[in-house]
């Protein structure tokens, strides 16, 4: 057979699908992940392409032929490209992609039905292949996978080096113009070897990325089920359905049974005399051969010193190396059951206690009905006795905790499992007030839950002091408004979500005109009363929306919103007036005339920050006072 390229055609063809028919196989073994499918449909589109371009003699004309090839490539490395970013996970470079068809679908019928060149067409088309090859390579040297990394740097390279070889192939066709496409030239014969060559490499390095990835995740899986079991505060034990063999622990079990890793090992529960009666084991052995499961079934145990241990066992059938193995998490519910033990028997006791206990009481039954409450908890909540035994606690319920808060607490010690947390409840005259509330179920000898338990402290005076440090902490003292620090900080937020949805926005810097005479002439008082009126009056002219502090002294600052400019300066004036229309009066029944004068300076966004734009303004107010105070400048 000669060396032409319709036998190199046929060998891209053959070669491209077998590739696809091996990773059919290979991707049957490992995990199918996002964008390995990609790669079957590039094979798919080179086999294609050496299909159409070998039967474009006698079963496809020339330009078809030409087109469905070149296409077809084209979609071959599109291919890649979108299977690299999925299987890499990063983002498709949509418009990126789809500006590069169209520039194809331009180039061929420009140079191929208005103006038939095909050295142009090569030219371009090579230039085009090369871009995508090259935005290949970007994408696999751009990832976040440490798994693959080795195998992605190859991959890439192979893409660069196909990527330069089109812009050679670009540049020599240029300079030496090509007559026939269909005649074998070096450079003609070279792509489809270079392009056999590029498809055998890529393929096999996503076959490999496809198990590095695959052997990472499993290995990973392995450290963090590891991780699991070894800190989960149960024990966790792993034997053999068939042989009762123990084939893992961790080192819960130690503690709890006395037995060593090393002495569990290989051994049976029945060995190592675990179980106190075999009655229990069978039963339990013949629940997981019929079920496959069991949840929380209380059992007995012995430990290595030979003390009795009642346990709750949850368990599951699981497959590992071909064998079926139990694996199952225990409680000890000893300490629960001797709890519930003595509540039951020493009911008097235990009341007596929380009757004198500095802190509130609430016991209900299973279904949330109070049974008992102690003196504390009425004192707290205002209610008498006979107003809360067989109501639900939803009595207190102030309204400020969500469903969905309800719905946790009731999961958890419906659970049997403790919850505690600070919960804001409303006594019986209405008033809020705030409690750090501990929920314990109680179980009976069985394991069941009887009762639940309520431990309150009231944190309202804590919780208050909080609030209180919260309100100073943003507030200006003397004024009431937002200090320099919480103004700042909102104002920079405001900005910075403001370029987001393009409003207009502008900073007006405010200062109390004279007001170092008023202190002088008048005292500090009259001066800490003139910087309360103004902060006040200018507060109420500020919209909702706006944001409006106290800078430092008399100098206060404002965030307004707009839709133009001339509303900013509406704004501006009509606080001005507003103030100026004010007359302070002194306990001499002096009236104070009070002025302000302000710097405007309108947001520029992408240019201006909240340093700039009050650095800004703080220009136009000295403006302002130069010009004579009591008035507006914009700068």
């Amino acid at each position: 057979m000669a060396l032409d390229l319709a036998t190199l055609s046929i060998v891209l063809f053959f070669i491209s699908t077998i590739q696809a028919i091996v990773m059919l196989f290979i991707f049957r073994i490992v995990h199918n992940y996002p964008g390995m499918n990609y790669l079957l449909v590039s094979c798919f589109f080179t086999a294609l392409s050496g299909l159409v371009f070998a039967l474009r003699s006698g079963v496809i004309p020339d330009i078809p032929a030409i087109l469905i090839s070149n296409l077809s490539t084209f979609l071959a490395v599109f291919a890649l490209n979108i299977g690299f970013s999925k299987f890499l996970k990063r983002d498709i470079a949509k418009k990126w992609l789809l500006t590069i068809l169209v520039l194809f679908f331009i180039t061929f019928f420009t140079f191929t039905l208005v103006i038939d060149d095909v050295s142009w067409r090569i030219i371009l088309f090579s230039l085009l292949i090369s871009g995508i090859s090259f935005s290949n390579a970007f994408i696999l040297l751009r990832h976040q996978l440490d798994s693959v990394r080795q195998t992605t740097r190859l991959a890439a390279t192979v893409q660069i080096m196909f990527g330069i070889f089109f812009i050679v192939r670009g540049i020599f066709t240029f300079f030496h113009r090509t007559v026939n496409i269909f005649s074998p030239t070096p450079f003609q014969l070279l792509a489809f070897f270079i392009s056999i060559a590029t498809i055998i490499i890529c393929s096999y390095c996503f076959i490999i990325m496809a198990i590095q990835r695959d052997h990472s995740e499993k290995k990973q899986a392995d450290e963090q089920f590891r991780l699991i079991f070894e800190t989960i505060p149960d024990t966790v034990l792993i034997t053999s359905l068939e042989t009762g063999e123990i084939h893992e622990t961790n080192e819960t079990f130690t503690e709890e049974t006395g037995y060593s890793r090393e002495e569990a090992i290989g051994k049976t529960p029945m060995n190592l005399n675990l179980w106190q009666n075999t009655d229990e084991r069978d039963a339990f052995i013949e629940k997981m051969k019929e079920q496959g499961f069991c949840k929380n079934v209380e059992i007995h145990l012995f430990t290595k010193n030979r003390k009795k241990i009642s346990v709750l066992i949850s368990s599951n059938l699981m497959k590992m190396d071909h064998k079926m193995f139990i694996i199952s998490v225990i409680r000890n519910i000893s300490h629960n059951k001797e709890l519930a033990k003595k509540l039951n028997t020493s009911e008097d006791t235990f009341k007596a206690i929380m009757e004198q206990s500095p802190v509130s009481f609430m016991l209900t039954n299973t279904n949330g009905d109070i049974e008992y409450v102690n003196k504390q908890f009425l004192e707290l909540t205002g209610f008498l006795e006979e107003e809360v035994i067989g109501k639900n606690p939803r009595i207190l319920k102030s309204g400020y905790q969500s469903k969905k808060f309800y719905g946790n607490l009731w999961k958890t010690i419906t659970s049997g499992l403790q919850w505690k947390g600070e919960i804001r409840n409303r006594k019986k005259n209405g008033e809020i007030m705030w409690g750090y509330i501990s929920l314990t179920p109680i179980l009976d000898r069985e394991g069941k839950i009887i009762r639940y338990l309520g431990v309150q402290e009231d944190i309202s005076s804590r919780k208050l002091l909080e609030d209180e440090l919260k309100i100073q902490a943003r507030t200006d003292m003397l004024t009431g408004v937002m200090n320099r620090r919480y103004f700042i900080e909102n104002a920079e937020k405001r900005l910075s979500e403001m370029n987001s949805i393009h409003e207009m926005a502008a900073f007006l810097m405010i200062d109390i005109d004279r007001f170092k005479d008023i202190n002088d002439s008048f005292g500090h008082i009259m001066g800490d009363k003139a910087i309360q009126t103004v902060a006040r009056q200018c507060q109420n002219m500020i919209k909702n929306r706006d944001l409006f502090g106290r800078i430092g002294g008399e100098e206060f600052g404002a965030l307004i919103f707009a839709k133009n400019q001339d509303e900013y300066r509406k704004t501006a004036d009509a606080i001005r007036y507003s103030v100026e229309n004010i007359n302070l009066s002194c306990e001499a029944e002096e009236t104070i005339p009070l002025r302000i004068s302000i710097g405007l300076s309108v947001y520029r966004p992408g240019e201006d920050t909240l340093e700039t734009l009050m650095h800004r303004s703080d220009i136009a107010l000295y403006q302002a006072k130069n010009d004579g105070r009591n008035r507006v400048a914009v700068l």
